[in-house]
């Protein structure tokens, strides 16, 4: 398979980010944005996905490399081994829930003759968890290189999370929470997801009483980096609710690294060292780094996970 190339999707509800990786280096060319269109009947989906396949495949129709998988990183609920879609109520891919969209986007894959022509025999369509395949990425190829245990957390909408060992997802392993997800961790009157993502640094900005005034994370972020006192503090007491939620369950696995990923991690910087330091005042000590670049490393996840499974 060192000869072939592989396809990468991130999927998500609004955007599906593709590139083709090759040799363990992402083709540059290949890279690049498409509408999800998740709100379409599931045969426009399928269309939508099988539109996305061929163009990145004429993107490297210079290289005559077959192509030997297709590799997703889809957001949940979903049966990842089967390649079906549990997704409902949540205005994104609703018309998939159910189906085997793995098998139907393969048939729809293997009718198209410019695409079956480029199609290794062993061609397959794999899925997994966003966040476990960051890991992945980090694990061998990013911030988590060398690292025997590592827990990634992707923080954005919600909180991803994943447990790695040796390079390796731990899912089910009595110091592991169930598929390695934080996000249900209880806190207070609810999850870590409510705490633990850009609703709950909005939260966390109306209870220390910051004045919001339209500001949105990215803004607020800003601010912080421009000193401004109260936005700085805000981002610093996010890390130590972080320690505090987290600690309880990440003692249990004791990781030497902790990457952060995902759309918060590009102001990682501001609540990364109070994230490690109470970690620290709860006993557990361990490095907490900040992903050099998050969707790189879902690309180079995906590659890694096609390749062994």
């Amino acid at each position: 398979m060192n000869s072939s190339i592989i396809l990468a999707f991130d999927v998500g509800g609004t955007q599906i980010k593709a590139a083709a990786v090759s040799g363990g280096t992402i083709i540059g060319s290949s890279v690049a944005h498409y509408e999800s269109q998740s709100e379409l009947a599931a045969d426009e989906i399928i269309h939508n996905f099988a539109r996305i396949v061929r163009d990145v495949i004429a993107k490297v129709e210079h290289d005559n490399q077959p192509i030997s998988g297709l590799g997703m990183a889809f957001p949940g609920p979903f049966d990842y081994e089967n390649g079906i879609s549990l997704i409902r109520g949540l205005g994104k891919f609703d018309s998939l829930y159910g189906l085997p969209f793995g098998k139907l986007l393969e048939e729809a894959l293997r009718s198209d003759a410019t695409v079956q022509e480029r199609l290794a025999p062993e061609f397959r369509i794999t899925f997994e968890n966003d966040a476990s395949l960051f890991g992945l990425g980090e694990a061998v190829y990013g911030e988590a290189q060398g690292a025997d245990r590592v827990v990634c957390l992707t923080i954005g909408t919600g909180l991803g999370s994943c447990f790695l060992e040796h390079g390796r997802l731990v899912k089910q392993r009595a110091d592991v929470p169930e598929n390695g997800w934080l996000y249900e961790v209880p806190y207070r009157n609810g999850i870590a997801d409510d705490y633990i993502s850009k609703r709950g640094i909005i939260q966390l900005a109306l209870e220390v009483g910051l004045d919001l005034r339209g500001r949105d994370v990215r803004e607020l972020a800003n601010s912080a980096i421009a000193e401004d006192p109260g936005a700085r503090q805000l981002f610093e007491l996010f890390g130590q609710r972080m320690a505090l939620i987290l600690s309880p369950t990440l003692s249990v696995f004791v990781p030497d690294k902790i990457i952060l990923g995902g759309q918060i991690s590009k102001s990682g910087f501001l609540f990364a060292h109070t994230f490690q330091e109470g970690l620290a005042l709860q006993g557990l000590r361990t490095q907490v780094l900040i992903s050099q670049d998050t969707l790189t490393s879902t690309f180079m996840g995906i590659y890694d996970y096609v390749k062994r499974t």
